[in-house]
């Protein structure tokens, strides 16, 4: 192996560490973003939710009742009130002041949620535990991603909720998992209901090809959520070999309307620092010349391009 080309590899093993430590741990940030746990989420009453209701130094003002389906309670001495969408603070206060007005002097109500109604959220697709979740607070998407465990690494940037509408149609609600998570766009951290369906769909392997003169040609799948740079791609590679041309490579890449471009890359400046290490994208082509094969014909870029079941443009 000639110096140059020796120098070339020992480049290589400083990128042959694992992509895994430089990744962003987004389950950290749902952890960190979801009310799950934390005092400050109130709880909102609805219809089946069982309240006891009770006012200190009135022994014989004390009821347990269930809120009915129209979200109204009644007690007596009482015209019906609205119980559904307050939190049992919120009520305490309606109450007290119902009460005050003709009923009791200075009155100190208590209200307790003896037992929740039971909502359920369906969470589907790529995350670590998907399933059925019982909820009894008012959760937003990043709660219920923390209630199945968090995201699997080939989890797509969008969650996809479907939302039953009061007419039995269905309403569908698209979040930008990237925006929220990685750039903290609040606006998109929206609430979950009860009968909603939440759904992360697999994120489709994408693939890079390395072919000519290197240790290990082939297609290489691209690591989710990160970027992987040229040099990166040779060390999986193996490097190249002594026959190689770095300095004649090429580069076979799609735009985002599906027209191949065949670029002139000298790899052999990039790899030296001397040229941008630029990011790979999907179904990428590099081929390294050497001594033998010293141009990339058609014929070798179509049986490459034959292998690719699928060509995703790169935005």
């Amino acid at each position: 192996m000639n110096r140059g080309v020796a120098g070339l590899v020992a480049v290589l093993l400083l990128w042959s560490l694992p992509l895994n430590a430089q990744s962003v741990n987004l389950d950290d940030r749902i952890k960190a973003m979801s009310a799950l746990g934390k005092t400050d989420a109130e709880y909102r009453l609805g219809p089946g939710d069982l309240i006891e209701i009770g006012v200190f130094g009135v022994d014989n003002f004390r009821q347990s009742l269930r809120i009915n389906a129209s979200g109204i309670i009644k007690l007596p001495l009482l015209d019906p009130v609205k119980a559904a969408g307050l939190t049992p603070m919120e009520l305490e206060q309606r109450l007290t002041e119902l009460l005050k007005a003709d009923v009791i002097k200075d009155p100190q109500v208590s209200v307790f949620v003896k037992e929740y109604r039971s909502q359920s959220v369906y969470v589907l697709g790529a995350v670590r535990t998907p399933g059925q979740y019982q909820i009894t607070l008012q959760l937003k998407i990043v709660d219920v991603l923390a209630m199945a465990g968090g995201l699997q690494s080939n989890a797509v940037d969008e969650s996809v909720i479907q939302r039953p509408t009061a007419d039995g149609g269905e309403e569908v609600i698209k979040v930008n998992l990237k925006d929220l998570l990685e750039k903290g766009d609040l606006a998109q951290n929206v609430v979950v209901r009860g009968g909603d369906v939440v759904h992360i769909q697999e994120r489709l392997a994408q693939t890079v090809y390395v072919i000519g003169e290197v240790v290990r040609g082939g297609a290489f799948v691209l690591p989710p959520r990160q970027e992987l740079r040229v040099s990166q791609l040779f060390a999986w590679a193996g490097g190249p070999m002594k026959t190689a041309r770095v300095s004649g490579g090429m580069l076979v890449r799609y735009n985002e309307v599906g027209v191949r471009q065949e670029l002139p890359v000298d790899f052999g400046d990039i790899l030296k620092g001397k040229k941008e290490d630029f990011v790979v994208r999907p179904n990428d082509i590099i081929f390294v010349p050497g001594s033998k094969i010293k141009a990339l014909t058609s014929g070798m870029v179509q049986a490459v391009v034959n292998t690719i079941p699928y060509r995703i443009p790169y935005y």
